[in-house]
């Protein structure tokens, strides 16, 4: 079930610059890399269903061309960098309606073993693609590092993508930064850019999931391995392809989307032939 929001009545207006963005020119790909990597997840899909995604794709990138997107939501009151704790679950409750929703977002059931932690605000969401591809606003929300659907356990709660949970400004305080911040276990160095595009099919993707200009920035680059992505909750249908990993980090700030402006922060994902694990 999705965390997104029915966020229609949010303010449009205000700073519609994001955090964190890489100004950096990027190299040339191919014109299907120029997509974001969550609307070619390595999942696929059996006939005859196959055709729905696609289909519903199609259906979306219309109605951008024929309706425009959604302004950027209001911001944060927290910024990108500061700490926060999430507040308990008896006060997260009290913001919550019958569908444990607050202004149409979802508390889901992984975010409630963040909920007396501290965390850093990764990223001010104002404006994301949904899980239905369409363009949505949404205000007062940010990411936190860490603050993943796998959950705050040792277990992982989630689906396997390590998607960034949403969390409204209503169950976050401010915090002092945690004097000590756990050491990561293993380590992966991105491969060249030549090496990679050797991987590639002419359209800029392995296995359907795009490398994405903004992804080349990132070669050279020594850094921890997350998790390997293994996507569970899927219906039978469906079956994940390729080994894919999460680097410690790393995720999509919107530039597949640029002129959309998507805040979803979605991890980015590298295929095995494109790292060199330690």
């Amino acid at each position: 079930m999705s965390q997104l929001p029915a966020d229609t009545n949010a303010d449009a207006t205000g700073d519609t610059a994001r955090s964190g963005r890489l100004a950096l020119p990027a190299p040339r790909l191919p014109m299907q890399a120029a997509r974001c990597q969550y609307e070619g997840l390595p999942i696929h899909a059996r006939p005859p269903f196959g055709v729905l995604r696609p289909t519903r794709l199609i259906r979306e990138h219309a109605r951008e061309r024929l309706t425009g997107v959604p302004g950027p939501g209001r911001p944060s009151a927290f910024e990108v960098g500061s700490w926060v704790t999430v507040r308990s679950a008896e006060e997260i409750r009290t913001t919550l309606d019958a569908d444990d929703r607050l202004g149409g977002l979802w508390f889901t059931a992984s975010q409630w073993s963040f909920c007396g932690g501290t965390y850093q605000v990764e990223h001010v969401v104002r404006r994301m693609l949904d899980d239905h591809y369409r363009m949505r606003r949404i205000s007062r929300t940010v990411t936190l590092r860490g603050g993943t659907c796998a959950g705050a356990g040792a277990e992982d709660e989630g689906c396997g993508l390590g998607c960034a949970l949403l969390f409204r400004d209503d169950w976050l305080r401010s915090a002092a930064a945690p004097t000590a911040v756990p050491a990561p276990q293993r380590f992966a160095t991105v491969r060249s850019l030549q090496e990679i595009q050797q991987t590639l099919d002419p359209d800029g993707t392995l296995l359907g999931v795009p490398f994405h200009a903004a992804m080349a920035r990132h070669v050279g680059r020594r850094l921890p391995v997350l998790r390997q992505v293994t996507p569970r909750a899927l219906p039978r249908w469906q079956y994940p392809v390729g080994e894919w990993y999460q680097l410690d980090g790393l995720r999509c700030l919107g530039e597949p989307l640029a002129e959309l402006g998507c805040d979803r922060q979605c991890a980015l994902l590298w295929h095995r032939s494109w790292l060199t694990f330690e």
